[in-house]
C-alpha cells in the first residue's frame, strides 16, 4: 500500500537512463498550445479546430513521451503540408516546450474515464456515503453537505479532502462496521453523481487540474515520513502506472486505515506538492532496449543519413547521453523538414516508429 504520493502537472520526463530529467509544467503547454497556433488544426476536449484529431482522445496503452514523440514523427509530413497550406507558422519549439506540451497533453487525460450517475448513486448508498452527507444538509458526527464540498471541481483536492476527513470517519465509525473501499470506476462514478445534483450543479464550479513542482513535492514526500515505508521510485512506479486522479484518491482513501495514527492533515499547497511529485514518477518512460534500438536504426535506414559524411545529419554519437524523447520533439519540430527534403532525394520513406521503437532507439543512441 502507499500513502500520501500522488502526481503533478509538473512532470519529469526521463531518458532511457533516467539520468537527464526534464520538468513540463501543464500550465505553461496549455499557453503554447494556443499561441504556437496548435489549436487551429487542432481541439483538446472538444476546444479547437477540428482538421486535426482531439488531442486529449485517449490512445491505445499508455501514453509516454515516446509515444508522443513518434506520433508526432509519424505525422510530422502531413502536418507540415497542411500548415504550408494554410499558412501557418511551423512552430520552433525547444526541448522545454516539448516538455510543457506534453504534461498539458497528458492532464486532460486523467478525467477521460468515463463515469455514471446511476452507478454513482449506488455507490453513494451502497457504501454508506447517504448515512452522513445530505444533499443540502449535514449529517451525523458534523458531516457536511454534499453542497458544501469545495472539491469537486479539482481531483487533487478531492484526494486531499478524503484524505483528511479518514481520521474522523474512522472515529465515528469505531467498530461498527467496515472501511468502504472504492475502486477507481466507483470513485469516478460517485463523482458525477454528486457533480450533477442539483445543488452542486448550480455552484457551477470549474474543472481545474493545478499540481506543483515535483522537486519540492519530494522533499515534502520524506518530511511528512512517507519515505519512510515507501522507498525509491522505482519501487513506487508499479503501483503508480496507469493510475488516473480518481484512482490515486480511491487508493488513498482505502489506505487511511493502514495510516489510522500517523497520518497526517495535509494543507492544500502541500497536497498539490505531493501531487506533483508522485506523478512524475508515474510517467518516467520504460528504459529501451540499445540491442532492439540497433535493430530500429537498421530497418528504418537512420543510418543512411546520421553518420554519413555530407549529410547534414548528425552522428547518432554526437546526440548519445543527453537525447530523450522531448529533444526528440523539439528536433523534429526544428530541422524536420529538412530531413525530409534530404530523405525525399535519396529515395528514402518517411519511417514510421511505435512508441517502443521509438524508446528502443533513444536508449540505442544513449548507449553510444
Amino acid at each position: 500500500m502507499w500513502t500520501v504520493k500522488v502526481f503533478c502537472g509538473l512532470i519529469f520526463l526521463a531518458s532511457a537512463s533516467l539520468a537527464a530529467m526534464l520538468p513540463g509544467d501543464a500550465r505553461e503547454g496549455a499557453r503554447l498550445f494556443s499561441s504556437q497556433r496548435c489549436v487551429a488544426c487542432h481541439s483538446f476536449n472538444g476546444q479547437g479546430g477540428k482538421t486535426a484529431p482531439d488531442l486529449a482522445r485517449k490512445p491505445e496503452g499508455r501514453y509516454t513521451p515516446s509515444l508522443l514523440a513518434a506520433t508526432l514523427w509519424n505525422h510530422a509530413p502531413e502536418m507540415w503540408s497542411a500548415m504550408e497550406q494554410a499558412r501557418v507558422r511551423r512552430p520552433q519549439l525547444t526541448v522545454q516546450q516539448s516538455a510543457d506540451l506534453f504534461a498539458y497533453f497528458y492532464t486532460a487525460r486523467y478525467f477521460e474515464q468515463a463515469g455514471d450517475a446511476g452507478r454513482g448513486k449506488q455507490v453513494f448508498a451502497s457504501k454508506g456515503c447517504n448515512g452522513c452527507h445530505g444533499e443540502t444538509s449535514g449529517g451525523a458526527a458534523g458531516a457536511p453537505p454534499i453542497s458544501k464540498w469545495e472539491s469537486l471541481a479539482d481531483p487533487i483536492e478531492l484526494a486531499r479532502a478524503m484524505w483528511n476527513h479518514a481520521p474522523k470517519m474512522l472515529a465515528a465509525m469505531g467498530s461498527k462496521a467496515s472501511w468502504p473501499q472504492l475502486s477507481a470506476q466507483e470513485m469516478t462514478d460517485l463523482l458525477v453523481f454528486v457533480q450533477n445534483l442539483p445543488a452542486t450543479k448550480r455552484a457551477r464550479r470549474e474543472r481545474r487540474f493545478a499540481p506543483a513542482s515535483a522537486a519540492t513535492g519530494e522533499l515534502l514526500f520524506r518530511e511528512k515520513g512517507c519515505a519512510g515505508c515507501h522507498t525509491g521510485a522505482q519501487a513506487l512506479t508499479g503501483r503508480l502506472s496507469g493510475q488516473t486522479l480518481a484512482g490515486l484518491a480511491a487508493a488513498m482513501w482505502n489506505h487511511a486505515p493502514q495510516m489510522r495514527d500517523r497520518a497526517q492533515e495535509l494543507r492544500p499547497e502541500e497536497m498539490t506538492r505531493l501531487v506533483g511529485y508522485l506523478w512524475s514518477i508515474q510517467y518516467f518512460d520504460n528504459a529501451g532496449d540499445p540491442a532492439k534500438g540497433a535493430q530500429v536504426v537498421q530497418e528504418k535506414r537512420c543510418a543512411s543519413c546520421h553518420g554519413v559524411e555530407g549529410s547534414g545529419a548528425p552522428a547518432f554519437r554526437q546526440l548519445a547521453g543527453e537525447l530523450d524523447a522531448t529533444a526528440f520533439i523539439s528536433a523534429v519540430w526544428r530541422h524536420g523538414p529538412e530531413m525530409l527534403e534530404q530523405m525525399r532525394k535519396q529515395g528514402i520513406a518517411w519511417p514510421r516508429f511505435s512508441g517502443d521503437e521509438l524508446a528502443h532507439l533513444i536508449a540505442y543512441i544513449n548507449s553510444l
